[in-house]
């Protein structure tokens, strides 16, 4: 689950790694901040955040009014980079739109990094979450189906590693917190292929999920469909949406090998 460059000192270059992390800074209920709290939330000195605001500032990524300091609406090209660096996002937008007309259902394709899921590619219905989730929104990978699925698929010491070192929350009263009964749930997802989650992260919400694989059937992303519980409650809902949405994975497989580079 590490980087294999995170254990070569002499290839990190740790102004650009704090750049990042005064990015980072920036969030809910954080959107504008004084040069001290970057600095306090970034773990830098203050004299490291001025320069590094000032430069975000002089490229156009940041903003200020002298005492405040925002990030502007450039900062979404470094995330849609990423989108446009990976070829599989701009062919599965289209099948996700089909599903979501036939089934009238939200569809989500997420990615596991680290202990969340960030969320790549989203075709709503309608507003299932108290806070809306849009492209680059996160959210602890164990209590949702997008997340399970993949840490499934991690080797075995991964999910070890995750499940001993992830803090396990609980958000309803229906979140497993139990890291035995988390861990059989997740390879129980894996052996099956696919994973619910019902209710664990808000009582509104019931999500299904199945992964996007590679030609060397490793799983690089995973996609869902949300749906109130009530509606996922009806005798053979949850059947035919796994089924509409394996079908639709499937295509995005297909089409993900045909584009792949051989290597």
């Amino acid at each position: 689950m590490t980087n294999s460059l995170q254990n070569d000192d002499n290839a990190v270059v740790t102004s650009f790694a704090r750049g990042l992390d005064v990015i980072r800074a920036f969030g809910e209920g954080a959107s504008r901040l004084t040069l001290s709290e970057v600095a306090r939330r970034s773990e830098i000195s203050r004299a490291s955040a001025r320069r590094l605001l000032h430069t975000l500032a002089a490229l156009g990524y940041a903003n200020s009014d002298g005492k405040h300091f925002w990030l502007t609406p450039k900062i979404l090209d470094l995330g849609f980079s990423y989108l446009s660096s990976m070829e599989i996002w701009s062919f599965a937008q289209g099948h996700m739109e089909e599903l979501v007309q036939k089934v009238q259902e939200s569809c989500s394709i997420a990615v596991l990094q680290g202990y969340d899921i960030y969320y790549v590619m989203r075709v709503p219905t309608r507003k299932l979450l108290k806070s809306t989730l849009n492209v680059g929104s996160t959210l602890p990978a164990h209590v949702v189906s997008l997340g399970r699925i993949q840490l499934a698929d991690l080797p075995p010491e991964d999910l070890d590693h995750y499940l001993n070192t992830q803090e396990i929350i609980r958000y309803t009263r229906f979140t497993i917190t139990d890291k035995e009964d988390l861990k059989r749930i997740i390879l129980a997802d894996g052996a099956k292929g696919w994973s619910i989650v019902d209710r664990e992260l808000e009582e509104g919400m019931c999500g299904i999920s199945v992964p996007i694989r590679n030609r060397h059937h490793k799983a690089i992303a995973a996609i869902n469909l949300t749906m109130p519980p009530s509606k996922a409650a009806e005798p053979g809902v949850l059947d035919y949406l796994l089924e509409e949405l394996q079908k639709t994975a499937s295509r995005i497989n297909t089409e993900l090998k045909t584009k792949e580079p051989l290597g």
